[in-house]
């Protein structure tokens, strides 16, 4: 069965990680539905600003890295992904495509060929209609 994670520089382009040039592997995702909490006079709260997401990997090898490292060159690109929104449900239902800002870890582990502890950030989601 194909990978629901997604990736690609266009909503047309999304390729699934498993089929990438390189495969990589299911991240483990945080997904948050807004940015930030605000105080309200009453006492609640309210959530405020984008979404975002993790993609979480414990490691990556060198080849694996460099094949996501290609949709972000810099510190940050925009770029299209499909991710999971719950992190508790594995329901495809779940994924949801989005125009996302890839943000590249500053500081990257290397040890034994591998990548270790990349976390990589996805701000400013702005969801996709479905094709």
């Amino acid at each position: 069965m194909a990978s629901s994670f997604k990736i690609g520089t266009s909503v047309a382009g999304l390729v699934s990680l498993d089929a990438l040039t390189t495969k990589v592997p299911d991240p483990k995702t945080d997904f948050k539905f807004y940015s930030q909490l605000l105080d309200l006079g009453s006492g609640l709260k309210r959530g405020a600003g984008y979404s975002s997401t993790t993609w979480t990997y414990g490691y990556l090898t060198q080849a694996q890295r460099d094949q996501l490292r290609t949709f972000c060159t810099g510190a940050s690109s925009e770029i299209f992904i499909t991710t999971r929104t719950r992190d508790e449900d594995e329901s495809d239902s779940l994924f949801k495509t989005y125009k996302a800002v890839m943000i590249w870890p500053e500081n990257e582990e290397y040890r034994a060929s591998r990548r270790l502890d990349i976390v990589i950030t996805f701000t400013r989601l702005e969801e996709q209609a479905a094709e």
